[in-house]
């Protein structure tokens, strides 16, 4: 198989944004740059994706070594995504912690009215685990050869995530502190935010490969990209358990 500059110029996409977002909050590039360097990452990201869909479905490149490979890199994706999270939450215990006396040597800050755990983040979990239910539903179908549960499996997965997206941006719409409020608006909504963006990933994988399946890309013996989308939500759902438990419970509503 032929070697791809894709992954390359992603990867030169993504350096490009962080760097246009960066420059943006410091008032030194126009609004502008980040929403051009958005664009160029998913254009090339889409093509990327064009070219793996070709070589696995029509040509017959992804052979067991492929698949493999392939996997190897998934597994170090994931590894890199768990650590950006550590990182966050790193941000979080080293404020939470030891509240500075800038904070009142107290956690939340005074001021600060956290978010209660058992309201609109209690649904937002049972929503997003039913929607990894729904995923492995779909997972099963597909290896059972079984295409119309497969699918049915895959658009709950799909409305779940969606209705996910909507409770979370209701929240925020109803939050009573900004980013800007103290250290722990800025890590909440940062963490909270991050997650959003992965869900919205998640959810664009999980249509793409549903599209797939019932296009018949798959079978119940090769369907490496399918499985990935699964394994994705999964990564997912995860996160959101330790946000819920760390960001909202922990950090917010107990520890007030």
């Amino acid at each position: 198989m032929a070697h791809s500059g894709w992954p390359i110029l992603v990867g030169m996409m993504a350096y490009c944004l962080v760097v246009a977002i960066m420059s943006w909050l410091h008032g030194w590039l126009s609004a502008i740059c980040p929403v051009v360097a958005l664009m160029l990452l998913v254009g090339a990201g889409s093509f990327w994706w064009r070219d793996i869909i070709r070589e696995s479905s029509f040509q017959g490149q992804h052979t067991k070594k492929e698949q493999k490979a392939l996997w190897v890199g998934f597994v170090l994706f994931i590894c890199s995504e768990v650590m950006l999270f550590f990182s966050f939450f790193w941000a979080f215990f080293h404020s939470s912690l030891a509240p500075s006396v800038e904070l009142g040597c107290y956690w939340p800050p005074v001021g600060i009215q956290p978010v209660n755990p058992w309201g609109a983040p209690a649904s937002m979990t049972v929503v997003l685990v039913c929607s990894g239910v729904c995923a492995n539903w779909a997972m099963h179908g597909l290896k059972s050869d079984n295409l119309v549960e497969s699918n049915k499996g895959m658009v709950m997965a799909v409305v779940l995530g969606l209705l996910f997206l909507l409770l979370q941006v209701c929240e925020y719409y109803d939050c009573c502190f900004t980013i800007s409020d103290s250290v722990f608006g800025s890590v909440f909504f940062l963490i909270t935010g991050f997650h959003g963006s992965h869900v919205i990933a998640g959810t664009i994988f999980l249509i793409v490969q549903g599209y797939r399946n019932n296009n018949n890309h798959f079978s119940s013996s090769h369907h490496l990209g399918f499985e990935f989308s699964v394994w994705y939500w999964h990564f997912v759902d995860v996160i959101w358990l330790f946000v819920v438990g760390i960001i909202y419970v922990w950090g917010g509503w107990w520890g007030s």
